[in-house]
């Protein structure tokens, strides 16, 4: 975790001219400055790929026409194929310009390489009267050099909004309809039910969608030699491979990084003194576990933890049970459940649930911490506490359900609205996005009125108003996942939709724990507050300096223009140095926390366990495996493969739902009774979590992702997210080894949590009513 170690290269001291001061609470001007720049120079690039993105956007034809002249269809075709692929959650099922899940093809890569083969054979009889397949190679060579030549020919019209494509390309579309319309009929070998799309109409349309798609992948930007997705997918042919710019920016990523660790190697050499330090904290750290008794609100937290944990436990279901559709699609050991769970439903909810229990946690660590770090609670506090733990479980459940019932064509035309909008990590519903965002503005409220009285220093930057700035964040980024609608331009929508996956996720959520860890620690007596808010300065210059725009990793193939993935090349490459300085600082990290010479001692040992694999696993999953998958050269190759996902595991679990169970045993060490506390069962879920973690990464999902690299590479991409690729003996043997890391986390790991936390019901302290009531 950023927090771990953005402090560990400290901040230059007077030596430098950058002086720290801290005088009554209040940080150096430069600081504040700093942290100002950070965010006008990130958000500006960022808006400026933004703007790029609109203006450079695949074109949605009026009209697509054959040589003829004769309309094949019009754009309003498109756009309502792509709102089929929403609302029927293919993309968590296949994917689109790489983005999506990996049980199906990406069907941009899909249509492509089917035309590709369409159109030789067609060509093949036309110039000599024979199959393609037994032309000599020179004959070959020519015809597929004809081809390609007319595929990267832009024909689209910008005066009429025309797209006029060859005779060869419109037998090709007419022939692929037949082709997806029996593949979304009979859905042979899919893990998704029989007539899963049952309008004949509905998979014309998404045809046409996948047509667009494979269009924007081959055909050239104007003035440009190179599709309007950077030449992705590697097709040998098509005719795709990297251009130059693919290997310019991945060589200066490289630089990018190697000269960030040197320079924060440097100044933690020159500057040792500073980082997580208790140094200048007071002499003893305050133990207030023993006698602790909660206040109205605080109690009322724990029906949150309760939610977090069985959340938590059925994401982990319906994981194991999406990898095992990957060894039998037709359902779960015989059984088949395609009916009532397909793939896209299983998957959806797993994406989901996730995001669920880890926001709650925090959420619920923000409303528990707001009144031990002010000492006063207001009155009526307890009943908003309430009002939105129901809040977040009507959206929860109203969500989940919705997404079901979408997918299953119940709820017509307000699919969008309360069904399965249809994009990777924000398939909820319309209605409860916006429901879910007023919940963290009452959130918001609720942590305001409790820190109201630590707000009254002059001082903009200090300690309780980054507290207030990191919780306001929250509601704010998490809400420009409403930026588009089912008509906007794939690659405008995901260009946002990143905004709340990268920005909010990785990004303010990630602000906002620092912050709250730092003030925890620093009411224990861990931290001085000049500590603790060089930490917090030091995590948004050093992470977010370089995670603004270093979301421009995820637009490399997303049909977005080539700027995008240079200012995401060189700034994701700087994502990695605050995290290779993790162990150097590890060892600081345990000091800071230990009681009477040892961590063991500390109250919230197993809490601070948890936030130590965070910082194995930031360094690991982000750190190793994210830039592993980062420069622009290895990510042509390797996207939409395993290697993503082993990252996204990695990084999920290893570091947000590490940093979720850390929250949950924070607040659950106060509200039970000792009695019901149980050490044992928390280290039996530390070990286990991280070891199952470990384990399904090394034995499945790292070395399948090595292979499905290995053969886009060799084979095409077409060929790596082939059933074909995936169906191969030794592909199904690491699946099913995946078996051995899931059953440690789930009955190792998950069961030891729910047992502890459940039995808590009856073991809760009692509360002081009042007992923080100004």
């Amino acid at each position: 975790m950023s927090w771990c170690v953005s402090a560990a290269v400290g901040a230059l001291r007077s030596q430098a001219g950058f002086t720290i001061s801290f005088k009554g609470g209040r940080m150096s001007w430069k600081w504040k400055f700093s942290v100002l720049m950070v965010f006008i120079v990130g958000f500006s690039l960022l808006m400026f790929m933004g703007h790029e993105t609109t203006n450079q956007a695949p074109p949605i034809p009026e009209k697509v026409v054959d040589e003829s002249g004769a309309v094949l269809y019009s754009g309003a075709e498109i756009l309502s194929g792509q709102a089929v692929f929403q609302k029927y959650g293919l993309m968590d099922f296949g994917s689109i310009f790489g983005h999506g899940a990996y049980n199906g093809p990406d069907f941009s890569a899909d249509y492509l390489h089917r035309q590709c083969s369409i159109v030789l054979e067609s060509l093949s009889w036309q110039r000599y009267g024979k199959s393609f397949n037994v032309l000599a190679a020179g004959e070959k060579g020519a015809l597929k050099e004809e081809m390609i030549a007319s595929l990267h020919m832009n024909r689209f019209d910008p005066s009429t909004k025309t797209l006029t494509l060859t005779s060869e390309q419109a037998g090709a579309y007419s022939k692929l309809k037949q082709h997806y319309l029996n593949y979304f009929k009979e859905c042979k070998g899919l893990p998704l039910p029989v007539n899963y799309i049952k309008s004949d109409k509905e998979i014309e349309d998404l045809t046409k969608f996948f047509h667009w798609a494979a269009w924007s992948c081959v055909s050239h930007r104007p003035g440009k030699d190179y599709s309007f997705t950077n030449n992705w997918p590697p097709d040998e042919l098509a005719g795709n491979k990297p251009h130059a710019g693919v290997f310019l920016w991945s060589a200066l990523s490289l630089i990018s990084l190697v000269g960030g660790i040197g320079l924060a190697q440097f100044v933690l050499g020159a500057f040792p003194q500073l980082g997580w330090s208790h140094e200048d904290a007071p002499d003893a750290v305050v133990d207030d576990v023993k006698d602790f008794l909660p206040s109205n609100a605080q109690k009322a937290v724990y029906p949150y933890l309760v939610i977090v944990i069985l959340l938590f436990a059925f994401q982990t279901v319906f994981g194991v049970l999406s990898a095992h559709y990957i060894v039998e699609s037709g359902g779960f050991f015989g059984l088949d459940i395609r009916e009532w769970l397909p793939y896209s439903v299983t998957r959806s909810w797993h994406l989901q649930l996730s995001i669920f229990w880890i926001a709650t946690a925090w959420l619920a660590a923000g409303i528990f911490m707001a009144p031990l770090l002010s000492k006063h609670e207001p009155r009526g506090q307890s009943v908003l506490v309430w009002l939105l733990f129901f809040a977040l479980v009507v959206v929860a459940l109203g969500s989940i359900a919705g997404e079901w019932m979408g997918i299953k064509q119940k709820l017509g035309n307000l699919w969008f609205w309360l069904g399965h909008q249809g994009w990777e990590y924000l398939e909820l519903g319309r209605v409860w996005q916006i429901l879910l965002t007023l919940g963290m503005v009452l959130w918001v409220v609720i942590v305001l009125r409790s820190i109201k009285p630590l707000l009254t220093s002059g001082d903009r930057g200090s300690l309780p108003h980054m507290l207030l700035y990191g919780v306001i964040s929250i509601p704010v980024f998490f809400s420009f996942g409403m930026m588009y609608h089912p008509g906007t331009n794939f690659a405008v929508a995901d260009f946002w939709r990143w905004w709340v996956v990268h920005l909010w996720v990785e990004g303010f959520f990630e602000l906002y724990t620092t912050i709250i860890v730092a003030y925890f620690f620093h009411s224990l007596g861990l931290l001085s507050q000049r500590s603790a808010l060089t930490v917090i300065y030091m995590d948004i210059i050093l992470y977010m300096g370089s995670g603004i725009v270093g979301i421009g990793h995820h637009y490399y193939w997303t049909a977005q223009p080539a700027i995008n993935m240079a200012l995401g090349a060189m700034f994701s490459a700087l994502e990695v140095v605050p995290l290779t300085l993790l162990t150097v600082e590890a060892w600081r990290f345990v000091q800071l926390a230990s009681v009477n010479g040892s961590i063991k001692n500390f109250p919230h040992y197993w809490a601070m366990m948890f936030l130590l694999a965070v910082g194995f696993w930031n360094f690991l999953g982000a750190g190793v495996f994210g830039f592993l998958i980062n420069t622009p050269i290895v990510s042509y190759y390797e996207h939409a493969t395993y290697l993503t996902s082993n990252h996204g595991h990695a990084a999920m679990m290893g570091v947000y739902g590490n940093l979720g169970i850390a929250a949950v045993l924070f607040l659950g060490r106060y509200l039970l009774k000792d009695d019901f506390w149980s050490n044992k069962l928390v280290g039996i879920s530390f070990w286990c979590l991280n070891i199952g973690l470990l384990l399904m990464l090394a034995l499945n999902i790292f070395p399948a992702g090595v292979m499905q690299m290995m053969a886009s590479y060799e084979q095409g991409f077409f060929y790596a997210r082939s059933s074909e690729f995936t169906h191969q003996a030794l592909y199904q043997t690491l699946t099913w080894l995946r078996v051995v890391g899931d059953l440690v986390f789930l009955v190792g790991g998950i069961t030891p949590l729910v047992l502890l936390i459940l039995r808590g019901i009856f073991g809760l302290r009692p509360s002081k009513a009042g007992i923080y009531t100004h």
